[in-house]
């Protein structure tokens, strides 16, 4: 008798680290479908429909035959979808660390209601707008910057360098 009572201890201590891992788990399993649903509403989607808008217009303008045209869009396109997919399950464990079950659940009811989906769309324009204006604001500063580098220091290592990766 005294055996079968230590064995129910046993059983009932080994027993309770597992159940109580079940609940963690599950609650961490909604944690990360959550911030997989976040990503998808604000990263996926409508975002890649409205990329490859982006990627028609752009090569809409270069001077290649509509065959090659067709194929750049298509296979752009697909590999940004890709990139896209993969970063949102890359992403998803960040994401769920980084904001509360609440957060996730108010973010996700306002990017799918109407003007969620309108701000994403906005913010995408509002990216490629950013990085023209900073590519053009970055360049020139950049290539001040490398000019008083080489006043001050001997330039002719960075020169070989780029030498090299130009061969």
């Amino acid at each position: 008798m005294r055996i079968i009572a230590i064995l129910a201890v046993i059983v009932a201590v080994s027993a309770g680290p597992v159940m109580a891992q079940t609940r963690p788990d599950a609650a961490r399993q909604n944690h990360l479908d959550l911030a997989a649903q976040y990503l998808e509403l604000t990263q996926g989607g409508d975002l890649v429909k409205q990329m490859r808008r982006q990627i028609e217009d752009g090569y809409g303008e270069a001077d290649l035959p509509p065959e090659q045209r067709a194929w750049l869009v298509d296979s752009m396109s697909d590999m940004f979808a890709d990139v896209m997919a993969l970063t949102i399950v890359e992403l998803r464990d960040d994401v769920a660390d980084s904001f509360t079950v609440q957060e996730l659940e108010t973010a996700i009811a306002f990017y799918d209601s109407p003007i969620g989906r309108s701000v994403v769309r906005k913010q995408v324009d509002m990216n490629t707008e950013l990085q023209e204006v900073m590519m053009g604001l970055l360049v020139p500063r950049i290539t001040d910057l490398m000019e008083k580098y080489c006043t001050r220091f001997d330039c002719t290592a960075l020169g070989e360098a780029a030498a090299k990766r130009e061969d």
